[in-house]
């Protein structure tokens, strides 16, 4: 993976259900003032910063948020000419469960928060246009181009299952100092029903270019 860049802006992917709410924390410590957000505003889409006035040689700057290509706030929509991305993978079938149960707990009509096994068949056999992983990325991914994108264009990229080695290795490249087990649990989705096994076995076959990225990123932590 490539080196950073202390002069040229950062941006750090948050995919959704991915510890990004947590993980955004040691980014706000770290970067202080460089600290910039990419979230969804009352008004609808984020706020695009002017990083010509921000970013200094004095003060270097992130980006963290969502970064969706499908809904028009994709890294090429905002920040075309950013070329060093860092960002935290989980494993695809758990992050759409908990993205599943995340969702449904913030429903408005009572009657479309409920959850039982065959609505989540239901919703885990659409294609998840809103939130997929893949869809957050900088670039198309294809499963030609996926090893040479992470390679060339992220200083890092780590899974939450290795969570405290993805951190040390990022705040290695930073030049930042991180203490173990240093992440706060925030923003953890409750489930009311255990998850049959079949369901992952049926989504792994369904979803083959995202585990292809998956698998690749965790290769690197074991």
């Amino acid at each position: 993976m490539r080196d950073y860049d202390s002069a040229l802006p950062l941006i750090a992917i948050h995919i959704p259900k991915t510890a990004g709410t947590s993980v955004r924390k040691i980014y706000e410590n770290w970067f202080q003032s460089g600290f910039l957000k990419h979230y969804k505003t009352p008004t609808g889409l984020p706020q695009k910063h002017d990083l010509h006035v921000l970013q200094s040689n004095e003060r270097s700057t992130v980006i963290y948020g969502h970064f969706n290509k499908v809904r028009q706030f994709g890294v090429e929509d905002y920040y075309p000419e950013i070329e060093q991305f860092v960002t935290i993978l989980r494993d695809p079938f758990d992050r759409a469960v908990s993205r599943y149960f995340y969702t449904k707990a913030r429903e408005k009509n009572p009657d479309d928060a409920q959850t039982s096994e065959s609505d989540l068949r239901k919703v885990l056999k659409k294609k998840d246009r809103g939130g997929a992983m893949l869809n957050q990325f900088p670039r198309k991914v294809t499963m030609e181009n996926f090893k040479k994108m992470i390679d060339d264009l992220f200083i890092e990229i780590g899974t939450t299952e290795h969570l405290d080695e993805t951190l040390n290795r990022v705040a290695a490249k930073l030049g930042k100092s991180y203490t173990p087990r240093a992440v706060p649990v925030l923003n953890v989705s409750q489930r009311n029903f255990n998850v049959p096994e079949d369901l992952r076995e049926e989504y792994i076959d369904n979803n083959p270019l995202d585990y292809a990225v998956y698998n690749y990123v965790k290769s690197m932590y074991e």
